[in-house]
């Protein structure tokens, strides 16, 4: 054999040396969490006074444009909309048009749906109404269908969901 057949001998045994050690580092490689990752809550200081987890909401109509969904909850004795300072999120999301009273909840969510193209398709507009009772507490959605708005937005809560919380903000 010639000198540089040795030579290539050696090159693909000290290759294949440090494969083998990369394999086992790879091999011996576990999965792990590390840390915890924080909501909403914790990083804004929001205490949950209410959580409307659905999944979905079913809207329901008699005329096809009109719809409104309704659902009766536990009753929530922690809430005074003229005492306490309250925020209202829909997944996450920080709604601004609210108004608090003594035991209710008026909130307008405008949401914008877009399509693949990233072209703005619809605007649904979600009128909520949150009402507190000794007895209960009343959760009420209504919309209207707009540009097929509702079927745009029954796809979106498939995939997102459709949480709806009533969160204590905290002194800052």
């Amino acid at each position: 054999m010639k000198w540089y057949s040795y030579l290539l001998c050696c090159v693909l045994i000290i290759g294949g040396f440090f494969s083998a050690i990369n394999m086992f580092d790879i091999w011996s490689r576990t999965s792990g969490v590390y840390g915890s990752p924080s909501s909403i809550e914790t990083q804004n200081d929001y205490t949950v006074i209410s959580k409307f987890d659905n999944g979905v909401f079913s809207f329901e109509t008699d005329d096809y444009v009109n719809y409104e969904f309704t659902e009766t909850y536990a009753p929530v004795d922690e809430f005074n909309g003229l005492t306490h300072d309250y925020a209202l999120l829909f997944n996450d999301n920080l709604i601004s048009d609210v108004e608090f009273y003594a035991g209710k909840i008026v909130a307008t969510y405008s949401m914008n749906i877009y399509d693949l193209q990233g072209d703005k398709v619809c605007e649904p507009v979600l009128n909520i109404l949150i009402e507190y009772f000794d007895s209960q507490t009343v959760l009420t959605i209504t919309t209207k269908n707009e540009n097929s708005s509702i079927a745009y937005l029954e796809q979106y809560m498939n995939y997102n969901g459709a949480i709806l919380k009533v969160v204590e903000r905290g002194v800052v």
